[in-house]
């Protein structure tokens, strides 16, 4: 076959592309259980963080059972949607804490914030997957960003836009305000916009369950 032909060229490239194909579809299926694995660590780890749990050790096993001892897990649900609602067991007013997600300034952020039972104040928020601009947005996984939230009062009788401020505000000394990250203005305010929709759908859903149960 002439190799200068359009042909040549067009069934060089063909077998090039299925080799390259089938060899990077062959390591992402031998590779799934270990992922699927890593995931499911990274979600207990996250989970464990989020409501201040001492897990014995580092390995999934440890998490798990962690878990398994001071979480119960249930999934509560109206029409305009379902939120993966954790409770911690050691209280007879049991902190609770939700999955939220939506977009952020790039792509989907997801997470959980843990709240007191009585959903006035902020126990602790952390992040499952994000995919912000690393070294600008991506810093609402650091610590100092995350610890800004612990005690953090939610403000129910404000607007339902501002429950939680993830930046600046006009009003002095306010108790529901975290500051912003520096040089990611954009994903701060998307931050802010996702929490506040996510705690007004999750109160309304959380306060029909309460009232189901007595």
């Amino acid at each position: 076959m002439n190799k200068n032909s359009a042909i040549y060229t067009f069934t060089f490239i063909f077998l090039i592309c299925v080799v390259f194909g089938l060899a990077i579809s062959l390591v992402h299926y031998s590779t799934l259980e270990t992922l699927a694995k890593n995931e499911a660590l990274n979600r207990n780890r996250v989970i464990c963080n989020a409501f201040l749990l001492k897990a014995d050790g580092e390995s999934p096993k440890a998490y798990q059972q962690a878990i398994d001892q001071n979480i119960n897990a249930r999934i509560l649900s109206s029409d305009t949607g379902n939120f993966e609602t954790f409770f911690r067991r050691d209280s007879e007013n049991p902190d609770v804490g939700f999955v939220f997600s939506g977009m952020g300034f790039w792509d989907r952020i997801e997470g959980i914030i843990v709240l007191t039972s009585d959903l006035s104040q902020v126990i602790n928020i952390q992040f499952l997957d994000q995919k912000e601009t690393p070294g600008l947005g991506a810093r609402i996984e650091e610590k100092w960003f995350t610890d800004q939230f612990k005690g953090l009062e939610i403000d129910w009788t404000g607007r339902s836009d501002q429950r939680l401020i993830v930046g600046a505000s006009s009003r002095p000394n306010i108790t529901n305000r975290v500051d912003a990250i520096t040089g990611a203005s954009q994903t701060s305010l998307a931050l802010e916009k996702l929490l506040n929709s996510e705690l007004n759908q999750f109160r309304e859903i959380y306060n029909r369950y309460q009232s189901e149960k007595e």
